[in-house]
């Protein structure tokens, strides 16, 4: 996982991408950095995007729902009600950050979860539609057993488990005739 800049960034960016493609996401992103970045180029701060209307939002970056829940997102950071910074606190829980995150709207677990390993917190598996197709494609079995399947086959990493996850899933990203390191 890469880091943006900023939690902020971050948390916008796993926003868009509940419950849509990639390609849906990216375009998301490329019209909110138009719409609000400093001079179209940069992602733009809290503020630049609580100057704007939920409607604003939901039109001009086609993001639908999500519109609602970016704009009261970022108005809690903008005005100082939402401090990001206890959520990188690497001293607090895991499991009290992501109920920090699930009390913000539209994040639900994907998202919360998402969000923790990129703040380098792997004890949760962020599950989504793509890890649980990738994960029957290497294990076969039941579609409504994944999740608990996933569940088992991890929780020998304890606080690792995300993170285990998250590499074998990706594994055949990184293999081939390319030395990628010593």
């Amino acid at each position: 996982m890469l880091r943006s800049p900023t939690l902020f960034e971050d948390a916008v960016k796993t926003l868009f991408t509940t419950n849509c493609s990639w390609a849906a996401t990216r375009g998301m992103v490329t019209r909110l950095v138009e719409l609000a970045g400093d001079g179209g180029a940069a992602f733009p701060s809290a503020r630049a995007i609580a100057r704007l209307s939920p409607a604003v939002l939901r039109k001009k970056l086609r993001c639908g729902y999500r519109a609602q829940s970016l704009s009261r997102f970022a108005r809690r950071v903008d005005s100082g009600r939402l401090d990001l910074s206890g959520w990188e606190r690497r001293e607090r829980p895991a499991g009290e950050i992501r109920e920090a995150i699930l009390g913000e709207h539209g994040f639900g677990p994907y998202a919360a979860e998402g969000l923790l390993r990129v703040l380098g917190r792997y004890e949760y598996l962020a599950l989504d539609s793509w890890v649980r197709k990738k994960y029957r494609q290497l294990y076969p079995g039941p579609r409504k057993a994944t999740d608990g399947s996933i569940a088992r086959r991890y929780a020998r990493f304890g606080e690792w488990k995300g993170l285990a996850l998250w590499l074998e899933l990706t594994r055949d990203w990184h293999e081939g005739d390319e030395k990628l390191w010593p």
